[in-house]
């Protein structure tokens, strides 16, 4: 059951700037659970740092009352990343715990408390009065590329463009895409289009293949040419057009 005790100060902000006391926290733990569970996330958090300095943890999903309140020493350190992302507006992205300790060896004892093995945080661009960073922390540190660190920057872009809709009061939901990214999924064949929704729902290529009855290699094949017929490299720009079409 998911904690609630720390809402209260996520409905006073919600009421205050987005006008839906429910829907802050509701689209932190919808990201932390149905999206990122597979990979294993810990937390999901999004913080505020007021004109005046204040730090705030609007909202989060994972971190449980003891780790929120242990958090609150972030408000004398700049020993975390999420300090380093709020004060430069840009990503910080530790890959392993090396890393981490390496950067920030004043909270080596707090990550591992949480387990973190790898996080990113990046700026979330919605409100001049204040800097906010979105923080998605996971237990596992992927090696190399394994991650797709472009598809995660994109649930950022989403988050922003959901939270800039709900503070101008429009409806806040992702539309299909209108223009040339649709126009190109219309084009392919009927296969290729049922591959493409897969892969929009998040179906890697073993779950594709099951679901269409076809062999792995050869979903491999048709997402080569999916991509050429769409003009991109990688699975997670399909998401960024549609995004930025909608």
């Amino acid at each position: 059951m998911q904690d609630t005790r720390g809402v209260k100060r996520v409905e006073d902000f919600a009421a205050y700037l987005l006008g839906a006391p429910s829907d802050l926290q509701e689209i932190l733990h919808n990201l932390h659970t149905n999206v990122l569970t597979e990979d294993n996330a810990v937390y999901v958090a999004l913080t505020e740092k007021t004109a005046i300095g204040e730090l705030f943890i609007l909202g989060s999903s994972g971190l449980d009352q003891e780790s929120l309140v242990g958090l609150s020493w972030l408000r004398t350190t700049t020993q975390f990343p999420t300090i380093d992302c709020l004060n430069s507006g840009s990503d910080v992205y530790l890959p392993s715990k090396e890393a981490w300790l390496e950067k920030y060896p004043q909270s080596a004892l707090f990550r591992e408390k949480l387990g973190i093995e790898e996080i990113l945080c990046q700026p979330i661009h919605w409100s001049q009065e204040s800097s906010y960073c979105l923080s998605l922390a996971f237990g596992t540190a992927m090696p190399g590329s394994s991650r797709d660190l472009e598809l995660l920057r994109t649930l950022g872009r989403l988050f922003e463009t959901y939270l800039e809709n709900a503070r101008e009061k429009k409806v806040a939901t992702l539309e299909p895409p209108t223009s040339s990214m649709k126009r190109k999924i219309e084009a392919l064949n009927v296969r290729h289009q049922e591959t493409v929704h897969l892969v929009i729902k998040g179906l890697n290529n073993q779950e594709i293949a099951d679901a269409q009855g076809i062999s792995v290699n050869t979903v491999k094949s048709d997402l080569k040419k999916i991509f050429k017929d769409l003009g991109v490299s990688y699975r997670s720009q399909i998401y960024a057009e549609m995004i930025e079409e909608g």
